[in-house]
Order: C-alpha cells, then sequence, then structure tokens
C-alpha cells in the first residue's frame, strides 16, 4: 500500500474539491445580472433559507465533519454539501451572508463548523 504525506494527501484533496466545484460550476442556469451598485449574488439568497434552518442543518452535519478526521476533508465535504443544501432551496448566498446569519442566530454552532474546516470563514468556500 502506498504511503502518502500529509501534504500531499491534502493537495490531492484540495485538488478534489477543487474538480468538484468546477464540475458542479456548469449549469444551464444563467447568472444574475449585474447592475450599477448591486453584487452578483441578490442581496436577498440568504432570506430564501431562515437562519434557524441553516443553523439545524449545519448542527446536523457536525457529527459528520468531526468524523472525517481531517480540515482540508471536512472543508472539502462542507463545500459540496451546502452549496448542494442550498442549491435544492433556491440562491446559493455569498459566504459573508453566511457568516451574518450565523453570527446572528447560532455562533457556537458556527464556530464549531469553522473550527471542524480549518476556515475563518463562510467566505473562504464562496468566490462570491
Amino acid at each position: 500500500m502506498a504511503r502518502f504525506s500529509g501534504a500531499r494527501l491534502s493537495t490531492a484533496a484540495a485538488l478534489c474539491c477543487a474538480a468538484l466545484l468546477t464540475a458542479c460550476a456548469g449549469t444551464d442556469t444563467p447568472a444574475p445580472t449585474r447592475t450599477a451598485g448591486t453584487a452578483e449574488t441578490p442581496a436577498d439568497a440568504s432570506a430564501a433559507v431562515a437562519a434557524k434552518d441553516l443553523c439545524d442543518y449545519l448542527r446536523g452535519q457536525l457529527p459528520n465533519l468531526k468524523s472525517i478526521g481531517s480540515e482540508v476533508g471536512a472543508m472539502a465535504n462542507l463545500t459540496v454539501n451546502l452549496y448542494s443544501w442550498y442549491e435544492k432551496r433556491g440562491a446559493v448566498p455569498s459566504g459573508i451572508q453566511i457568516d451574518t446569519q450565523l453570527q446572528q442566530e447560532c455562533p457556537d454552532v458556527q464556530t464549531e463548523v469553522l473550527k471542524t474546516a480549518g476556515i475563518e470563514s463562510f467566505a473562504t468556500l464562496s468566490p462570491n
């Protein structure tokens, strides 16, 4: 059985995550149009999902994220699953919008998820 160093494994996991995100990006859904003074993500994107629902979802994901055993793996899992979860409910908000909702509704869950995934903000997961 081949042995991989932590750096090689982390790089491989990051590349897999990038490939998954790139594959998911090719949809037939038109991108939101940008008008003067607005961002590409609709301002009410996070309002499409109630903060309580987001907190409940992430609270339920914590045991799975922790069982992955690596921050890179947890971050990849979180990125793909959270994006899919939002996409089923409408618009995908920016990471900053997600951070804002979580800070207001369940900062303890936010802190635990971010720590488990080894990131400081959900903005790390979002190109918006």
